[in-house]
């Protein structure tokens, strides 16, 4: 395989991915090019010479793939038509696929972490994560999806400014997969009754400009601290510290695209990141650009 060089943190970002790996111990796949967009998610592109078949089980993760040329003589084994430009996959975290590649193949692979899907259901949706799963389609149209992934598509991902484009063009590509969710038909065991979480989640929001503490939030639910992590990470999805941090990004990425607002100082102490030295680097590293770029980007400067 011809790998095109990346960042290393992109590389860390990608390896996460099984699907990106098992592509990439194939002889006739290449990668053109790929990246890391923010927590949870990246983006490759392959080109696929015929004749192979490969299987996907139980990645671990969400996938959306975008045929943008050829493939009208590949298809899944056990699926319904064959592929082609413009026609879209959506491949749930725990399922099993196989696909016979019998032509030249250009595609792009989105790849969702589940806590980024989860995350999405609970601020989205203000639903258990466990209450909905993914749908999976294969040989698609989706309007929606093809224009994010245009957007996707014509950025440079090295670049600070167009991957912030890039970005936020994945996260357009997330928000719309939540109509492709079903109602999820297993039984919820533990977590958070529904009320709880609301007020869990409703009080980080309202507090992340303080200390947030495992025993402050426990004490908002009326559980012990470790029975409250347990059923936090049920409920959301993720753990609490990784929520939080979660939140506290969010909160700086929407300050930093106000005209006019605080400096990096004040953003970090309304983020409750402490200063911004330590805003610099959580940042850098959830959203991979510094937050001078990012507020450069977003208020046009």
């Amino acid at each position: 395989m011809s790998t095109p060089a990346f960042p290393t943190a992109d590389a860390d970002a990608l390896t996460r991915f099984k699907v990106f790996g098992t592509l990439s111990r194939q002889a006739g796949a290449r990668l053109t090019r790929a990246s890391g967009l923010g927590d949870g998610l990246a983006a490759a592109i392959w080109n696929r010479d015929g004749h192979e078949v490969i299987a996907y089980e139980s990645p671990g993760h969400h996938t959306v793939s975008l045929y943008l040329r050829g493939g009208e003589k590949s298809f899944r084994v056990g699926g319904p038509g064959f592929g082609g430009a413009g026609k879209f996959c959506v491949l749930p975290s725990e399922h099993y696929s196989c696909w016979n590649m019998n032509d030249r193949v250009h595609f792009l692979h989105l790849y969702i972490a589940p806590e980024r899907l989860a995350s999405e259901a609970v601020l989205r949706l203000d639903r258990d994560p466990r209450t909905i799963e993914l749908r999976d389609r294969t040989y698609i149209d989706a309007p929606e999806l093809a224009r994010a992934c245009g957007v996707l598509l014509h950025h440079d991902w090295s670049a600070p400014a167009d991957r912030l484009a890039a970005s936020s063009a994945a996260e357009q590509v997330l928000h719309h997969l939540l109509p492709h969710t079903a109602r999820a038909n297993a039984p919820l065991r533990g977590g958070l009754a529904p009320a709880v979480r609301r007020r869990v989640r409703d009080h980080i929001e309202a507090h992340l400009d303080a200390p947030l503490t495992l025993p402050d939030l426990a004490r908002e639910a009326a559980l012990s601290t470790y029975h409250f992590a347990r059923m936090f990470t049920v409920s959301f999805g993720t753990s609490p510290h990784a929520w939080v941090h979660q939140r506290r990004i969010a909160r700086a990425r929407a300050l930093l695209g106000q005209p006019g607002g605080p400096d990096l100082a004040g953003v970090a102490q309304a983020a409750g990141f402490g200063n911004a030295s330590h805003l610099s680097r959580a940042f850098r590293h959830s959203v991979g650009v510094t937050p001078g770029q990012y507020r450069r980007h977003a208020t046009g400067a």
